[in-house]
């Protein structure tokens, strides 16, 4: 049975016991069957020798541990009473239900910044691309250089905030791709070496004839490294040892994996450890919270493992945690393993800003001052611009008034036909020119069917200046 069975006598002796109660009473009470027991855990055995209510069961924690244990007695004669009794371990149960509380705990705090990031995202695009060009049209010399400058910045940081909370809610989006983590890992464990403070030793560790392939955004895991990277410096304030460590697995039908939720077949594990303070199991329990935070204000937004979390989360992948005061803590991050190995892509030049000969972009947005935006920067690159507030107008133009459009860059998430939307009417009514869609959430599962519709490209926004001139001069083959 997968249960221990055992029969107590008045005196708490072990007079019967399945092989499952050895090893259950092995770790409860150190004993064997035969012998007096007197508790079980941290708990009197007497506790457990009442009937719980109805339904129920005793609880009782050895360690890592848990158990429930129920009891009935049994009456053979006036004088002996026995007791016979059921242990089994929940500790497997317990886990699983804890993750699964913690993910929709999780996703419901993810909804509220994944609404708000749309808005915000519009926001920040006004800002950088009118900075922008506002640093671009003064000399080199000038103030305002040096302020739009500051700007550019600091519009920077609060678009790494937003992309952080998409991080968390699982709406960014991703740019897939074979990986071979190992060689990503040496350039970032470089990269730490010379940031991190020098009574902190950093090691990588991996084996150098394993395959450590994975389907993976490169940006976002160097991401998570860089975080916890950040946590464990802070962690070990007196000096320490960061250690990055990878390693394949190999799961079969059946087998036990390190997390519940992990299926049979190969994984990659990246492991980051430190020697640092430690955590109390009460700030593990909330580690992955947004906005939780165990530093002073104003050294950490609360962000950052939330942020690994939702990362991992979008790989689907898994990550787990070990870390107790005064012994450390360790980073597991479970990513599968993808199944070709990755090859290596050439460098490209870096080139100046193309300009267009004059071709008509059709710029579709519903918030009115990123549209007049988005307008002032393609016409500084020398195209004629024309503006739609939403996918429906856009259509009247093309369509219903036959004005000659070159190119539309369209907004996804518009009240009156998005940009989704528009593109498939244009493709269903016969017209072909290029779109390129402009994003501020993850949108996978639609950009692998539209690019069979003849989606040119897509931008995240709040798109560069530099990132939307390139774009549109390879959607019209200008100079690109």
């Amino acid at each position: 049975m997968p249960e221990g069975v055992l029969l107590l006598d008045a005196e708490g002796v072990t007079l019967l016991a399945n092989p499952t109660t050895e090893r259950h009473l092995a770790i409860l009470a150190g004993a064997s069957p035969g012998e007096r027991l007197t508790r079980l855990g941290n708990r009197p055995l007497a506790e457990f020798l009442t009937s719980p209510p109805q339904g129920l069961w005793h609880e009782v924690s050895a360690g890592e541990h848990i158990f429930e244990v129920v009891a009935r007695q049994i009456v053979d004669e006036p004088r002996t009473a026995l007791w016979v009794s059921v242990i089994r371990d929940a500790t497997q149960a317990r886990q699983v239900r804890r993750r699964h509380e913690q993910q929709e705990r999780l996703a419901a705090g993810g909804q509220l910044p994944a609404g708000m990031a749309h808005d915000f995202n519009n926001i920040l695009a006004v800002i950088v691309l009118y900075a922008h060009m506002a640093e671009m049209s003064v000399d080199a010399s000038h103030p305002v250089r040096r302020w739009m400058r500051i700007i550019n910045d600091q519009s920077g940081q609060a678009t790494n905030l937003v992309q952080q909370m998409l991080d968390f809610s699982r709406q960014s989006d991703m740019q897939f791709q074979s990986l071979d983590l190992f060689a990503l890992l040496e350039l970032q464990a470089q990269l730490l070496s010379r940031t991190l403070p020098e009574h902190i030793r950093l090691t990588l560790d991996a084996a150098s004839d394993s395959d450590y392939s994975v389907h993976a955004d490169a940006t976002r895991i160097q991401q998570i490294v860089t975080n916890l990277a950040i946590n464990s410096r802070d962690a070990m304030a007196e000096g320490g040892t960061l250690r990055i460590s990878l390693a394949p697995l190999m799961f079969e039908p059946g087998d036990a994996p390190p997390l519940p939720a992990m299926g049979s077949g190969k994984w990659i594990r990246m492991m980051v450890a430190d020697s640092g303070t430690g955590m109390a199991p009460e700030v593990r329990q909330r580690l992955f919270e947004p906005f939780f935070t165990t530093k002073v204000p104003g050294r950490g937004t609360g962000l950052g493992l939330a942020q690994a979390y939702g990362i991992v989360s979008q790989h689907r992948g898994h990550i787990d945690v070990e870390s107790a005061l005064g012994q450390g803590t360790i980073f597991m991050i479970y990513l599968p393993a993808a199944s070709e190995r990755p090859t290596a892509d050439a460098e490209g030049d870096v080139v100046e800003d193309p300009r267009g000969l004059g071709e008509t972009v059709l710029v579709v947005e519903d918030n009115a001052s990123l549209r007049e935006a988005l307008g002032s920067v393609l016409t500084d690159l020398g195209y004629m611009v024309v503006e739609a507030d939403d996918g429906e107008t856009a259509l009247t133009l093309v369509e219903g008034q036959g004005m000659q459009v070159d190119l539309i860059v369209s907004d996804v998430v518009m009240p009156r036909m998005g940009g989704i939307a528009l593109l498939l009417v244009l493709r269903e009514r016969g017209l072909q020119m290029p779109v390129i869609l402009l994003i501020g959430h993850s949108f996978e599962r639609q950009r692998t069917d539209l690019w069979g519709k003849g989606l040119s490209a897509w931008l995240r926004k709040p798109p560069l200046p530099a990132e939307l001139a390139h774009a549109v001069a390879r959607a019209l083959h200008v100079g690109d």
